[in-house]
């Protein structure tokens, strides 16, 4: 049986008390900003908060108000308690509180509408103990609470601003903690992954963390305006049955009337098949974002830092399957949905299109559009421009495409299915996500040992390549993406 013991770690911010389990300890709900709540629902984080005394940090912490995910019939479902005190980080470190080990921080996905760093899914034991890094997860705000801009109540990008806050009390206190706060990997997955595109946009970023690992990053998504956010925050007014001045009110709502009528809005019907853009996402707003966070990176915005870029090789379908709306898509209506995108090319983006899929219904097609449009391309030419930029200052890129499929031949090699690889708590994974259903799971372990060794190799040296992972050039190496599938190799540019 394993023995747990009490541990404590003094922070600049007070002690706290943890648990170590087989040799990791962990450090659960710790804030890193006073809570969100009452009058501060909808104010900035401020600055980090202290405390008298021990600090209890042995139970898991709430995930944000939220309804359930779209994406819970692909990844599951991970029960937990929800609370708008949700400005927490949970720590493992596998190191005596007096060293300075590598950090790997983990911002979480979920449309900036679900999920939360304290999910079991997202349980760092078995990642600090395999590798020797201190392992962090993020909660923070999501939704109308986080990502709305409301005049003269709610400023844009509060979510934002949260995981600010926390990357900043992790470079303060990490090393209470024994990690070293000048060897921060920041990993992102989805929402997680686009809200480090947008910090390595910004000057910010380069005083938050020291390398980077992009899973998935919709960047392909183009970010809104204040006042293009008004029709959305009138919408929820109307569901709320307030008037268009009336936004104070939303300070007092109840939370769960507030979520209701989010999930109102949510369910009206896009005008556009197959767009998954969310409502409440980051938004330019003159100072944090003041352009789009793409092009500051085509302009070596990020060119000092280290990245992993990676996507699966059918990231929409984990939208597509089992949809409705889509499974009687007519070729007219796939032409009518990808006319926003490719205008009087459409015909022709869809007739070569048809020569790389099987089959080609045109559900299938526009699932491989879509994934191109706003996963895959938008991520290589990130790893283009940061080819340009790196050179001078010897950072590198590491290009991944997710090759292996589900089970579940509707989901292929979809959205979120490196997730499990990367945490490799296979156990939980398995029994809660159906892409993983069916599994076999020698295959599963054997994966993870390489993908996942890759990811923490590079977290913990910058460089993925050591003798028990897969060879994996750099990018500057002709373009090089590894592959990751039962075959794992690497080759050149996805066209």
């Amino acid at each position: 049986m394993t023995a747990i013991e009490d541990v404590v770690a003094t922070t600049p911010f007070g002690r706290l008390t943890g648990k170590r389990i087989g040799g990791v300890s962990s450090f659960k709900r710790v804030p890193y900003a006073a809570p969100p709540v009452g009058a501060r629902r909808f104010a900035l984080p401020g600055e980090p908060i202290s405390w008298t005394g021990i600090r209890p940090a042995t139970a898991p912490g709430p995930i944000p108000p939220q309804l359930p995910s779209r994406l819970d019939d692909v990844m599951g479902a991970y029960p937990a308690a929800q609370n708008e005190d949700c400005l927490h980080l949970d720590i493992w470190t596998p190191r005596s509180l007096d060293d300075k080990a590598p950090v790997l921080v983990f911002i979480h996905g979920g449309g900036f509408m679900t999920g939360g760093g304290s999910l079991p899914c997202y349980d760092g034991q078995l990642i600090a103990e395999r590798s020797g890094l201190v392992v962090v997860t993020i909660t923070y705000r999501l939704g109308t609470l986080g990502f709305l801009p409301i005049e003269g109540l709610a400023a844009p990008n509060l979510g934002l601003h949260d995981q600010i806050a926390a990357l900043r009390w992790i470079r303060q206190a990490i090393g209470a903690f024994g990690g070293d706060p000048d060897r921060i990997t920041v990993a992102g997955q989805s929402a997680g992954a686009y809200s480090i595109a947008s910090l390595l946009g910004l000057p910010v970023g380069r005083s938050l963390f020291n390398q980077a690992i992009l899973m998935s990053a919709p960047t392909g998504i183009k970010l809104r305006t204040p006042e293009e956010c008004k029709p959305i925050v009138q919408g929820l007014l109307e569901l709320l049955g307030l008037e268009p001045g009336q936004t104070a009110a939303l300070r007092d709502i109840p939370i769960d009337t507030l979520i209701e009528a989010q999930g109102k809005l949510l369910r009206r019907p896009t005008t556009t098949p197959g767009d998954i853009t969310p409502p409440f996402m980051p938004a330019y707003d003159g100072v944090l974002i003041p352009r789009d966070p793409l092009a500051s990176v085509r302009d070596g915005s990020a060119g000092w830092c280290s990245t992993v870029v990676g996507v699966t090789r059918e990231e929409y379908a984990a939208f597509h399957a089992g949809n409705p709306m889509l499974a009687g898509l007519t070729e007219e209506q796939l032409l009518a949905a990808i006319a926003g995108l490719y205008g009087d090319r459409a015909g022709a983006v869809v007739s070569a299109a048809r020569t790389g899929r099987v089959p080609t219904t045109p559900q299938a097609l526009l699932s491989d559009l879509r994934s191109d449009d706003t996963f895959i391309q938008p991520n290589m030419d990130f790893a283009e421009a940061q080819l340009r930029h790196c050179a001078p200052t010897g950072a590198r890129t590491f290009v991944y495409r997710f090759d292996w499929q589900s089970p579940n031949a509707a989901l292929g090699a979809c959205h979120c299915l490196d997730l499990p690889f990367l945490f490799g708590n296979l156990a939980v994974w398995q029994e809660a996500a159906p892409m993983l259903h069916g599994a076999n799971r020698a295959e599963l372990e054997d994966l993870c040992r390489l993908f996942q060794g890759a990811l923490l190799r590079f977290a913990a040296q910058g460089d993925p390549n050591g003798p028990d992972t897969p060879a994996w050039p750099s990018h500057d190496r002709g373009r090089a993406v590894l592959h990751v599938d039962r075959r794992i190799y690497a080759a050149g540019l996805i066209g």
